[in-house]
């Protein structure tokens, strides 16, 4: 195929060809059309490498002989970055050979599935570049092997301070697979609530998704994923997605009258106030207002206050502002395992509780900032 473009038609349509790259379907299917294949063959004119989706930009000669600019979609910057991609794989001027999904509301877009480099060798979306030939070693700061860590702070409470990331889920891949993020505890054995194991990804797993009233159905109507999913916004939907979601490394800073949790998705922030009372007043947010209280060993975080939003943005599962979250946390005693399990109540859109669990581990990667960029322009836009 690549013989047959170069030096002829640079675009071509491949009908009922294309085979997404796994767990792509439910994400990707609202915005690309996986049943369709563009191959282009061109010149990079510009890489975006930007949460929650980095883009390459290429130039490719359309068949009246004009240079067509496109912009192709790949998985985020903190996955990639973890498979060894780095800026230099798409230098500017750079001839590529790109094959993807088009895009199925903005021309000249598409996502990308593999491109070909100048040198012959392939590299696939989800592929670790360090194993190929001719690439460089990944440049992504390290924490190093993780030393001895303090079970508990000198209150005698359980230590959950420093970065954490989640085991593996939906979305997510699995500890040394695509996607997947690099723990530095031991192993431990998955955990699933909602979603399948590692937390809130859509539907399914034990207990399987909770029943909408009949406003949570009205409310799921006017939900349309492919205009509406939070993440268009830089928004992380929810306390609870927003926690597990692509394996981004969280950060836990731990005080006596306070604890704060630092998403690594979309740089969202929760306070938890320890050993208080919610206001009377409290203005709707995404984070909600949170509460604390040690029961034992055991961290439970009450949580109301939400603003309406969304809490399975890929099935458009709703939650109103009545929805109440309560979440225990607890840690192993090595220090090296932290689980939340969590249940979450909405009277007004919910008929029944929405509950799960989720896994961490203790991270060798340190808490980088998310910087979200949002770039997929009109394709993620409703039409007027």
């Amino acid at each position: 195929m690549k013989q047959a473009l170069r030096g002829a038609i640079a675009v071509a349509t491949l009908v009922g060809s294309f085979a997404a790259p796994a767990g792509a379907h439910h994400s990707a299917a609202p915005h690309f059309d996986l049943e369709k294949t563009v191959v282009l063959d061109g010149a990079v004119t510009k890489f975006e490498f930007v949460n929650p989706h980095a883009y390459v930009y290429v130039d490719v000669r359309g068949a009246d002989g004009a240079m067509v600019p496109w912009r192709c979609e790949l998985a985020s910057r903190t996955s990639l970055t973890r498979l060894g991609w780095t800026l230099d794989l798409f230098t500017a001027g750079r001839k590529i050979t790109v094959k993807g999904a088009p895009a199925r509301r903005e021309a000249n877009v598409c996502m990308l599935t593999s491109f070909v480099r100048d040198d012959g060798v392939e590299i696939g979306r989800n592929d670790d570049v360090t194993k190929l030939p001719s690439s460089r070693p990944p440049s992504i700061a390290r924490a190093g092997e993780a030393g001895p860590r303090q079970a508990r702070l000198a209150d005698g409470r359980p230590n959950l301070r420093g970065p954490w990331v989640a085991q593996f889920g939906p979305g997510r891949g699995r500890p040394g697979g695509p996607g997947g993020g690099r723990p530095g505890g031991p192993g431990a054995p998955a955990r699933g609530g909602p979603g399948g194991p590692g937390g809130p990804g859509g539907p399914g797993g034990p207990g399987g998704r909770p029943e909408p009233t009949a406003a949570g159905e009205l409310a799921a109507q006017k939900y349309d994923q492919r205009f509406d999913d939070p993440a268009i916004k830089c928004n992380p939907a929810n306390i609870l997605f927003g926690w597990t979601h692509d394996q981004h490394v969280n950060d836990i800073v731990q005080k006596d009258g306070d604890i704060t949790l630092q998403y690594g998705y979309m740089d969202f922030v929760r306070t938890i106030h320890m050993n208080a009372v919610h206001p009377r007043t409290i203005a709707p947010t995404t984070a909600g207002h949170s509460t604390g209280r040690w029961d034992g060993d055991v961290l439970v975080v009450d949580t109301i206050g939400f603003a309406p939003s969304v809490l399975i943005p890929i099935v458009g599962l709703m939650h109103s502002d009545q929805m109440h979250v309560i979440e225990r946390f607890s840690v192993d005693p090595n220090g090296t395992t932290l689980t939340r399990a969590y249940t979450a109540e909405d009277s007004l859109y919910l008929k029944t509780p929405y509950t799960g669990s989720d896994v961490m581990l203790r991270s060798n990667e340190p808490f980088v900032p998310y910087n979200c960029v949002e770039l997929s322009g009109k394709n993620n836009l409703r039409p007027n």
